[in-house]
């Protein structure tokens, strides 16, 4: 009985580290605005957009969408094979800064296949000015990369779930649940993360569809050390309960 009762505590406090979720709310994409050169047609249910055309970088934003200390999710994907460049998202962005010297927006991207000094796979950057956004060098300033999608390009009519977490200290980008970029205030070498917009990103890249999206708070889907470790534990203590079960058999 003791066992049994060691074994209880040890799931019930592993258990307790998993937050109950809030419950998440619904995007109107109706009236967001697009900056750039792009073509973004929100579709049926105000909770997706499609962006058709394959130019200049261009942005699908809300200004009044506060992205700080919330975390947005949906699905993104590619509906054509006729090219192999940038999908993405803008986070803390304000209007106009697409195109300008004094811009200060973060800009997390995944590109398709290695071209030009583009490099392939996915990326987190600080945009400070004027911008190459091709190359990630000059005022668009490479923080870090995917943990497993930072060499990998995405594929053609495959769906991806993703997750924004934005806080004034925390920016993390899960794909299908992964946690791909973990990065603080402190390690992106600000003092902490500005407030602004939640935004869809394309360059050079059409036909591609974000879908289902969702906003809740931010503390609802951040991942944190504790969070990853709890995972195996839950499944090691739930082994040992199973071997106690045959063992008094």
């Amino acid at each position: 009985m003791k066992k049994y009762l060691a074994l209880s505590a040890l799931l019930g406090l592993q258990l307790s580290s998993f937050s109950a979720m809030a419950t998440p709310i619904s995007v109107d994409l109706s009236s967001w605005s697009s900056e750039g050169q792009g073509d973004w047609q929100v579709q049926s249910g105000n909770d997706a957009v499609r962006q058709s055309i394959n130019g200049s970088p261009t942005v699908f934003f809300n200004s009044s969408l506060s992205a700080l200390d919330a975390a947005i999710s949906g699905t993104i994907s590619v509906r054509t094979s006729s090219d192999d460049d940038f999908i993405g998202f803008v986070l803390g962005y304000q209007s106009g800064e697409l195109n300008s010297a004094s811009a200060d927006f973060w800009l997390v991207d995944w590109k398709q296949s290695a071209q030009i000094e583009a490099p392939r796979g996915l990326a987190l950057s600080h945009v400070t000015g004027t911008q190459d956004y091709w190359r990630h060098t000059g005022s668009v300033n490479e923080i870090a990369r995917g943990a497993t999608l930072g060499s990998t390009g995405w594929a053609d009519f495959a769906s991806y779930d993703f997750d924004l977490v934005y806080t004034s200290s925390l920016l993390q980008v899960l794909v299908n649940g992964n946690l791909e970029l973990s990065v603080t205030a402190a390690q992106a070498g600000v003092a902490e993360f500005a407030d602004g917009a939640f935004g869809f990103y394309n360059y050079s890249q059409s036909d591609v569809l974000y879908s289902g999206v969702i906003e809740q708070a931010a503390e609802d889907v951040a991942v944190s050390v504790s969070e990853t470790t709890s995972i195996p534990l839950f499944a090691l203590a739930l082994a040992g309960l199973f071997g106690l079960r045959r063992k008094t058999k």
